[in-house]
Formats: structure tokens, sequence, C-alpha cells
């Protein structure tokens, strides 16, 4: 099975049609226009706004549907002056019974894998909210300390260099059995993505499989929603969304 066909198996929700979100915080998403979700996947979902970055969560995964941000070249040099300080900790504006807890992920297997990134945060405060339990999901810890890790670096390097991008991040799940960890029951996706809009450019996404395989990829806008359920830029013509830009791709990635 291609790695596209495992994505049109979305067995954790029924695909019947999309929904906007509403959105307090739409100063993080191109246009102002927050990512549109299946409407099947909109149940239990609660949106936090920190200050560098936003989340969208579900209370059926216990964790992400996406985590957006407008990355600006100040922000990255900010992250460049400051130190990891962080810990991970509950996200209280998520209701009680739609939250993963930090010892979910005990002697799981897996990382607590940031969806927006530490090293992108400008400031301490910042930093620490992105240690946010609403901003992981559990991902193996070859693939979260290495290709994951160098894509980060890689869109940091993009907004250094462009002045800002947009980016959404997110998981996705491509089997009707979706294995869990904790008592939370947190959902363990098959891949992570990052969907990147240059301005003026273009947009694509990098995907990941959740392995300690390391397959990653880039793909048109298109494809990640197809594979997410998600569409991170609904504001892009479809011209722009169905033909993906050249991003920069580790050297070891495949």
């Amino acid at each position: 099975m291609s790695f596209i066909q495992r994505g049109l198996i979305l067995g954790l929700f029924l695909l019947s049609g999309s929904s906007f979100a509403s959105t307090a915080c739409s100063n993080f998403f191109l246009a102002g226009t927050p990512p549109t979700v299946e409407a099947s996947m909109t149940s239990r979902t609660t949106e936090v706004c920190h200050t560098e970055y936003v989340i969208l969560d579900s209370g059926v995964t216990k964790g992400p549907l996406y985590s957006a941000q407008d990355l600006t070249a100040a922000q990255v040099a900010g992250s460049e002056t400051i130190s990891r300080t962080g810990s991970f900790h509950q996200e209280t504006g998520i209701p009680a019974a739609d939250r993963s807890q930090d010892s979910d992920y005990t002697n799981s297997g897996y990382d607590r894998g940031h969806m927006t990134p530490a090293g992108d945060e400008s400031t301490i405060a910042s930093e620490k909210e992105s240690f946010s339990m609403g901003n992981v999901v559990p991902q193996e810890h070859k693939l979260n300390t290495g290709e994951w890790e160098k894509i980060e670096q890689q869109v940091r390097q993009l907004a250094t260099n462009l002045g800002s991008v947009y980016v959404v991040t997110g998981p996705a799940f491509s089997d009707s059995s979706i294995p869990t960890i904790g008592k939370d029951g947190v959902a363990v996706p098959d891949y992570t993505w990052k969907a990147v809009y240059e301005p003026g450019i273009g947009a694509a996404a990098y995907v990941c499989t959740n392995d300690d395989n390391e397959t990653c990829m880039v793909v048109s806008i298109d494809a990640i929603t197809t594979l997410s359920g998600i569409d991170p830029f609904p504001a892009l013509s479809s011209t722009l969304k169905a033909n993906p830009i050249s991003l920069p791709l580790p050297a070891t990635a495949k």
C-alpha cells in the first residue's frame, strides 16, 4: 500500500464535509483564516491561544489536531538568545476530561513530540508555553530527535531568509485500529506533518512516517489535506494547493 493510499484510510474519523472553526487568535493564520477541519473531527475540540502559537485540541485523540504559527525572523532571532528551560505541564485551557497528562507518556516508548517546537519561541515565557501537553503527540524518539528536528531547523532558516512564514503542524492517522498510550488513551499518529506557506511564493508540506525509519517527503497542500483531513491554508487558491513549492529536506531524508 502506497504512502498516500494509506493516508486515504482515515479510520478514526468519517469524512463528511469540512468546517471552518471559529477563532480567537486569527493573527496566527494566513489571511486570518483558521484551517478547515473535516466536520466529523470537530467534536470535542478546544482552541487555546498562546503568545506565539495556537492549538486546536481534540478530546477524541487527547492531543492537537493542529498547531499554528506566523513564524517571523525576529522570533527566530529571539529564540537564539534563550536557553531551553521549559517542562511539560497540563493544558488548563482544555477541559480536564479532554486533556492528556505527562504521565500518559511515561514508559510508553514514545517522546512528547512538540508540534510547535520550543526552539521557535522567542522568550522564556513563550518557550514555557510550548511545553503544554496540548502541543504534543506521541512521536518515535528517533524521528523526534532526528529528521523531524532537522525539518524544524529548516523552517526556522526559511523564516530568517524570508522574514516570515506561516506554519501549521499536526498528526495524521491512517488505520481504523489506532494505538493509544496512557490511562487517558492518547492516540498515536501514523504521521506527523508540517505545512509551510512562503508569502508571495507558495506552499507545501513536510510529512514523516511516525516510526524509526524516518521516512520524510515534501507533498502538496492537497495531499496533506487528503492525508490528515485538515486544510492548513484554506485562503490559498486551488492552483497553489495542488502544486507544491520546493522545500529543503534534510540530506538523509527519503
